[in-house]
């Protein structure tokens, strides 16, 4: 959470340094905890390094911002902390969406699972390995739809909609193409990506049909991303909501169902493809509204404020008067 903190007032690289220094000491960690050769403590020991790496990174960010202090909005000073109730149910109205988000993602993960596994360990072995190589992108496109959320808030409050759009414009510029080329990789690519973490025939030969599904649907996933990311940093709440249940509950686990029975095993791999495309479509439709409706707030403000047209007379002198 600190780290979101600090990235929002723009300390974007110490937000990283902190974040990743506790990831690579969690590395470091592992197996000096884990094996036999290091202390043997087992999952024990993974669950003692998580912690201590989590320890590491909140101690880099308690000096940084003692570091920082008085030049920071960012504040950990528990003396000050209240609960007010427009800023309750402002976090709320993120973080819950949020919340049911993630936990939709793990129940959608779980359908996929269980389908798989009727196919035999080759195919779930295939399936994880395909959507682990598909993550290493879609994690880089959703921390730059995150990295922008400051940003758009930002602009957001300031009613500097005309910033807010070419913002987002960029960023859909950035990530899409981005995500075309990593699509491309993975599709030509998906055998050898494979084969660096399997040399089973059986295995390389389902996990590289199910790349295809899971790298064509990036460039879709990705813009979903950005318009939730949008909808988050303008408090909308109940859009964010909505896509959450519309990605996993309305569109992706109907879709095993249908494309497993119609195409069974490789079907699977298509069905964020195909809620994806939809979700792709209503992001880029409800954003443009959403722009649109602030641009044309925006005009009426300014049409509001702008001053009465001068009086012909002049302001510090009288009308004349006929003799």
């Amino acid at each position: 959470m600190i780290a979101y903190l600090v990235r929002s007032e723009g300390s974007s690289l110490h937000a990283g340094i902190g974040t990743m220094s506790g990831c690579l000491l969690n590395i470091i960690l592992d197996p000096i905890f884990i094996l036999p050769w290091g202390l043997g403590m087992g999952a024990a020991g993974a669950g003692l390094a998580t912690f201590l790496s989590n320890c590491a990174a909140c101690g880099y960010f308690f000096l940084f911002l003692f570091v920082r202090r008085g030049k920071t909005y960012v504040c950990i000073n528990p003396t000050k902390l209240k609960f007010r109730k427009n800023i309750l149910l402002g976090i709320c109205a993120v973080g819950v969406p949020a919340a049911i988000q993630n936990l939709l993602n793990v129940t959608g993960m779980t359908v996929l699972n269980n389908f798989t596994s009727s196919f035999g360990p080759d195919a779930v072995a295939a399936m994880g390995i395909a959507q682990k190589i598909s993550m290493v992108p879609v994690q880089i496109a959703l921390g730059f739809s995150q990295g922008i959320m400051p940003l758009v808030g930002y602009n957001f409050a300031s009613r500097d909609i005309s910033r807010m759009k070419k913002t987002i414009l960029f960023a859909l510029k950035i990530i899409i193409s981005f995500m075309i080329v990593m699509t491309v990789g993975c599709c030509l690519c998906s055998r050898p990506l494979l084969l660096l973490f399997m040399k089973k025939p059986e295995v390389v030969e389902f996990g590289a049909k199910f790349l295809w599904g899971l790298g064509l649907a990036m460039p879709f996933l990705c813009v979903d991303f950005l318009g939730v990311g949008v909808f988050q940093s303008c408090g909308m709440g109940k859009n964010a909501l909505f896509f959450a249940l519309l990605r996993k509950i309305v569109l992706e686990i109907p879709a095993l169902f249908l494309l497993n029975a119609l195409f069974p095993l490789y079907g699977l791999a298509y069905a964020q493809l195909t809620a994806e495309i939809f979700l792709s479509v209503a992001a880029v439709l409800v954003l443009r509204r959403l722009v649109r409706r602030l641009e044309k707030t925006d005009q009426g403000n300014r049409t509001d404020d702008s001053p009465s047209p001068p009086s012909s007379t002049p302001p510090n002198r009288q009308p004349s008067t006929p003799q």
